[in-house]
């Protein structure tokens, strides 16, 4: 029969102990309770504790707070081969050899990489639902602006800056707030606030603000984005229960780099795809320009390598020199001033 020791057993949740018997298994330890109940701790489950040479031998399972056995007799200790304890330390360091050696490669390069691709294959009615939703979530209450004579001008400028080709619907709303900003959702969902209609200095201005939102959403990005973060939070996940605090410090820096590179490159193909439109349109490509310059006043204030977009200075100096390449065309206005003035308006009743 196989030898057993008394202990006194803590669930981790009360003071209150109960006494048990414990008995060495090939697995790990087998403890029986009072009421007959039994359980296994596997070696690599349990860690063994002793605080002081004479003390009881102390077994914790769990986190914190850990379930606790102590054990008085020494004797115990004996059964507990070395190896039992090896296996988590081991265990342990392969895994923080494979976050720090493949895991931020996977990161940083492969799922931003694979997500690319992935979005191509996703059916714009998938990215329209995933938009709708998005957009609903976000912004639950928004108060839509509708006069009707802004709204035919808002129509006319979308209808001139969509191509016969394209496979999405632009729904494009003016959402009543001072917010200087334009945010396109998969699907062919774009806001525009209030703010931005009233800081820009043309119809042209707002066109080339349009025609960038835009190209966020014929280019996917918006779907790109949402299968990269689900990744990665999968990943995330995955670890933290696996890494110690260090490994999950590097696996956090490692994925805001990889977010804010990533964002970079998408902002960046927008502004060259979205200029393109413009001059293919026939809308001067200049305005788009000025449009950029009045946003610096509002952009983030941290340098491009924290920031989830291009620096504003850098981002102007890359458009100027690309339409510098384009050789000399006619535009006219996207909208007469009338049209523009009602756009403007479209949130007074």
């Amino acid at each position: 029969m196989a030898a057993k020791w008394k202990g006194n057993y803590f669930d981790g949740k009360s003071a209150a102990s109960q006494k048990v018997e414990i008995q060495h298994v090939s697995e790990g330890i087998l403890i029986e309770f009072a009421d007959g109940r039994m359980r296994v701790w596997r070696h690599y489950e349990f860690r063994l504790k002793q605080d002081r040479p004479q003390g009881p031998i102390r077994l914790e399972y769990g986190e914190f707070p850990p379930e606790i056995i102590e054990v008085e007799d020494p004797s115990f200790r004996e059964g507990l081969k070395e190896r039992h304890f090896k296996r988590p330390r081991y265990l342990s360091l392969w895994l923080a050899l494979l976050a720090v050696l493949l895991i931020p490669s996977i990161i940083y390069w492969g799922i931003p990489g694979a997500s690319g691709w992935f979005a191509r294959f996703v059916p714009v009615s998938v990215e329209e639902q995933l938009g709708n939703y998005v957009v609903n979530e976000l912004f639950p209450d928004r108060r839509i602006c509708q006069a009707d004579a802004g709204r035919k001008a808002l129509d006319e400028m979308v209808m001139r800056l969509t191509t016969e080709e394209s496979e999405y619907n632009f729904k494009v709303e003016v959402v009543d707030s001072d917010l200087v900003n334009a945010i396109a959702f998969p699907g062919g969902n774009i806001l525009i606030f209030r703010g931005l209609l009233e800081k820009s200095p043309s119809a042209d201005a707002l066109a080339g603000v349009l025609a960038h939102e835009m190209q966020h959403i014929l280019h996917r990005h918006g779907t790109e984005n949402l299968l990269s973060q689900t990744a990665l939070s999968g990943i995330f996940r995955l670890l933290s229960g696996e890494a110690g605090s260090l490994a999950k410090t590097l696996f956090d820096g490692v994925h805001i780099l990889s977010i804010l590179k990533y964002t970079r490159q998408l902002e960046e193909e927008a502004d060259e795809s979205a200029l393109m439109l413009l001059i293919k349109s026939g809308v001067d490509p200049a305005a788009m320009i000025k449009m950029f310059q009045v946003l610096s006043k509002h952009s983030s204030p941290f340098p491009e390598a924290i920031s989830t977009h291009p620096d504003m200075s850098s981002r102007l100096e890359r458009l100027e020199t690309l339409i510098q390449q384009e050789p000399e065309f006619k535009s006219r206005n996207v909208l007469t001033e009338t049209s523009w003035e009602s756009l403007q308006n479209i949130c007074q009743s």
